[in-house]
């Protein structure tokens, strides 16, 4: 094995020979268009036979699907599907066809977007057409069924139904559905093993819809080898907790589990669905599952965490898992991912990305070891010129541990004048930052300011519990983490005092002017990109209340306290704010409305507080080239003019 490892190390080593490996002294300003350029290259995957790349590309407002031919090195075809419409889940399913998913999203911003509909296409762009669209049913994948090349299965919702999930035998070219009556009674989500048979399946009920995961749970299995369908005992589970189904081992005995019933956060179980016995295999005290990691033949060999830096736990020594630990092995201190293989297995493209790395696409061929580059989402960005990102954890003013991440310009050690970005992610409850690429961050840090990210309590990724603690608290706890993480910043050296801005977008740019309002003297400046900046606006505008649920989650992640929520609001404060302040919208953002502009900036204009604005026709993020890099020019020159330009 080591002179395997020796081998792979040394093949992609002369592959990357061509790309220096040694960072420049004090890198030279990078062009703002080299960041913040549509990424020709989005994702690759290589079809069954290895002729054909399908490349995601995008164009902004929209993605585009490239079908390239190998062997004679050209496009055959290209299409969009409309304006805001993203693609993801793309899927060889035979020689001359690929499926994909389409959904509407609203923004840069937008993490969610709207219901997916799937499409298919062929190669040489015909038969390009929607074949299952969001409505009064709905679906989800189950598995691609490689052996059948005319069929794939689905799970299917209708509303009628009240949420149960049926599976559906569905022809990938024309979309005709076949009923296929196997599954438990109430099932909402259907679980296939790496056959393709249905094995898992789970139920959830609630007799108010206002409990948020405090209802009923049923599990259902099949034992291998056994069509009849057993429940999975979960009496002793406390309500309210994670439990789920992640896939199964390749040889389909057990099932892999997730569940935070005996942890803090969520981890990692393996299931014998012979026997019935359930056993621990991976957890992280800080961290949640992040993901799991599949093999050549899509089995589950591993589990990702993220407790600071990204680690991986492999939970077998198969083929797969030898060869991903090979690939890393080569690439170290980088996340490796099999994207797409060809059907004998032999060719497999790899992502590669790390903190430095925006992400790079290589061909691997799984027998000789040899890897070759493709593409890069941001070639003109050179790794070895990108910053370090950095993990720290911190103890909140009342004891609660706190993790984040600090970007540090090169150089930013030996220079006259520490300048610090504290960027506040948005959500706020499911989003988290991690260790990774970010092309807003780099920037700062190639303009000479430091940035700091910290996930405050109400954050996603940490446990149920750290996420809990963040209801009702707006502008207040959650507040007191960002203003306690940047006050350790400037302590540790990292930041000089009167030298901080604090910025975000959506609720991160709440978290900003909330910042200024709470902590007037701390920040120098604030800026607010598509922001919640009134909390009684919120309840009652944007896409969120014009639905029940959404109405419903709203009062039990903020209350309904009128006075409370006028306290929490920039909006309703502005006569504490003494930072300057830049307010960026959208014009068409339908998550955060311009009611919420409108509500910041007449209470500044009654107060006769000066500030400095950016609205656009765009939605809750921009995505147009234009607009995007006029938006992070000014971002420099805004804050240059209120930190200084790094010299005394």
């Amino acid at each position: 094995m080591m002179r395997l490892t020796q081998l792979l190390t040394l093949l992609l080593v002369l592959v990357l020979s061509s790309t220096p490996l040694i960072a420049n002294a004090q890198p030279e300003e990078f062009p703002v268009e080299d960041f913040f350029s549509n990424a020709v290259y989005d994702g690759v995957h290589i079809s069954p036979d290895g002729r054909h790349f399908a490349i995601k590309s995008s164009e902004g407002t929209r993605d585009k699907i490239i079908i390239f031919d190998r062997e004679n090195r050209e496009v055959t075809t290209s299409f969009a599907f409309g304006d805001n419409i993203r693609f993801n889940n793309i899927n060889w399913v035979n020689n001359e066809r690929i499926i994909f998913e389409g959904a509407k999203f609203v923004g840069y911003l937008d993490e969610k977007g709207g219901v997916p509909s799937l499409y298919g296409a062929n190669v040489d762009g015909s038969n390009r057409r929607e074949l299952f669209k969001w409505g009064m049913t709905g679906y989800r994948i189950l598995h691609l069924w490689p052996d059948d090349p005319e069929h794939i299965l689905i799970g299917k919702y209708h509303f009628a139904d009240e949420g149960e999930m049926k599976a559906h035998r569905m022809n990938i070219n024309d979309g005709r559905l076949y009923y296929l009556a196997d599954q438990p009674p109430r099932a909402n989500s259907l679980i296939t093993d790496n056959s393709g048979e249905l094995r898992a399946a789970y139920a959830y009920e609630e007799e108010r819809d206002d409990e948020f995961g405090q209802g009923t749970l049923w599990l259902y299995y099949k034992p291998l080898g056994s069509k009849e369908w057993k429940e999975f005992d979960i009496s002793n589970f406390e309500k309210g907790r994670n439990l789920s189904f992640a896939g199964f081992t390749e040889d389909d005995r057990y099932a892999y589990l997730l569940s935070d019933h005996d942890s803090k956060t969520v981890a990692v179980y393996k299931f014998d669905t012979v026997t019935g016995e359930m056993t621990a295999v991976a957890e992280d005290p800080v961290s949640n599952v992040m993901g799991t990691v599949k093999g050549m033949n899509d089995a589950i060999v591993g589990f990702e965490f993220m407790p600071d830096y990204f680690r991986r736990v492999y939970v077998d020594d198969s083929k797969s898992a030898q060869l991903l630990k090979r690939l890393e092995a080569s690439f170290p201190g980088q996340r490796v991912v099999l994207t797409s293989l060809t059907r004998d297995k032999t060719q497999a493209v790899v992502k590669v990305t790390s903190d430095r790395n925006a992400g790079e696409y290589y061909l691997f061929n799984t027998e000789t070891l040899e890897a070759s580059y493709i593409a890069s989402p941001n070639p003109k960005l050179n790794p070895a010129d990108m910053a370090e990102v950095k993990p720290f954890h911190i103890e909140a003013r009342d004891g609660l541990r706190l993790n984040g991440y600090l970007t540090l310009p090169q150089g930013h050690d030996d220079a006259e004048v520490k300048r610090l970005i504290v960027n506040v992610h948005g959500g706020p409850h499911g989003p988290f930052d991690r260790w990774g690429f970010s092309a807003e961050n780099q920037f700062f840090a190639n303009r000479g300011f430091a940035v700091m990210q910290v996930n405050f309590r109400g954050s996603g990724g940490y446990g149920q519990l750290f996420e809990e603690a963040g209801y009702r608290k707006w502008g207040r706890e959650m507040q007191d983490d960002v203003t306690d993480a940047t006050l350790w910043a400037i302590e540790q050296g990292y930041a000089d005092k009167d030298h901080v801005c604090i910025y975000g977008g959506s609720y991160g740019g709440y978290a900003a002017l909330m910042g200024v309002v709470r902590e007037p003297d701390l920040y120098q400046c604030a800026v607010g990109y598509v922001a919640v900046y009134s909390l009684p606006v919120m309840k009652t505008t944007g896409d969120i209340p014009g639905r029940e649920s959404g109405r419903k989650y709203l009062s039990h992640i903020l209350g309904d306290d009128q006075a409370e929520l006028e306290a929490n609001s920039p909006s309703f404060n502005v006569n504490k704010i003494k930072a300057a302040i830049y307010l960026v919208h959208g014009e068409d953002d339908v998550r955060v409305p311009m009611a919420q502009y409108d509500a910041l900036t007449d209470a500044l204009d009654d107060a006769n507080i000066p500030y400095q604005s950016m609205v656009r026709d765009e939605g809750h993020g921009f995505q147009l080239e234009p607009n995007k890099f006029d938006l992070y020019n000014s971002l420099d020159v805004f804050f240059t003019k209120h930190l200084g330009d790094g010299t005394r």
